[in-house]
């Protein structure tokens, strides 16, 4: 499988890296957002020396993708690229989302559950979690869906946002990868949802002590 992967200061990221190395799934190379605060991940990173030790690590110091970054990626030979970014980020790289791929695993069932938390509202409306796996474009998890999967609820709710919600997203991102070639992309239908954004402490609470 031919792809490189876009890493962060992140626990996804490092999970992400992690699910690769034991399922040998190798990137061409690692393009990695170094924020400069999360030192205790970016420490983690570097002891594990990223996982693939022999692989090329291309840092940049930001916490989005800039202009310096979005030349170096498109001047890549290298047209799919995992992403792993900081939480919240949107790429607005005109350029670089028409001329490479993008692969992002998100948390909630397109079109209908876009945003940062819309695992929360999934299982308050549906009782049911869902994780799409689309290629990024402009507008926010718009882009064209390869692969969506219905996961179990946890079995420690309290552990949804930081372990399980990374799970399943490290889940998608490896099958497609191993199934890449058979995926096609498909287009979202339109709705007239609006995305959900960070959840109210109250509602979350909700959802996690909900039995």
């Amino acid at each position: 499988m031919n792809f490189s992967i876009i890493i962060s200061n992140t626990k996804r990221s490092i999970l992400y890296l992690k699910k690769l190395k034991l399922n040998n799934l190798t990137p061409n190379e690692i393009i990695y957002m170094d924020n400069k605060f999360d030192k205790e991940v970016s420490y983690f990173l570097k002891k594990k020396k990223f996982y693939f030790p022999s692989k090329k690590i291309k840092k940049f110091s930001t916490n989005y993708i800039n202009k310096k970054m979005e030349k170096y990626l498109i001047q890549l030979k290298t047209n799919l690229f995992v992403y792993s970014g900081y939480p919240g980020n949107i790429i607005k790289n005109k350029n670089l989302l028409k001329k490479k791929k993008l692969l992002h695993s998100h948390p909630g069932k397109v079109p209908y559950y876009k945003g940062s938390t819309p695992i929360y509202y999934s299982l308050l409306k549906s009782n049911k979690i869902h994780c799409s796996s689309i290629i990024l474009k402009e507008d926010l998890d718009n882009g064209p869906v390869l692969y969506i999967k219905e996961y179990p609820k946890p079995k420690e709710m309290r552990h949804i946002n930081e372990v399980y919600d990374n799970f399943i997203r490290s889940e998608n991102l490896l099958y497609v990868l191993n199934n890449f070639k058979k995926l096609r992309e498909k287009k979202q239908k339109k709705n007239k949802i609006f995305p959900y954004y960070v959840i109210h402490p109250i509602l979350r609470s909700l959802v996690i002590n909900y039995k």
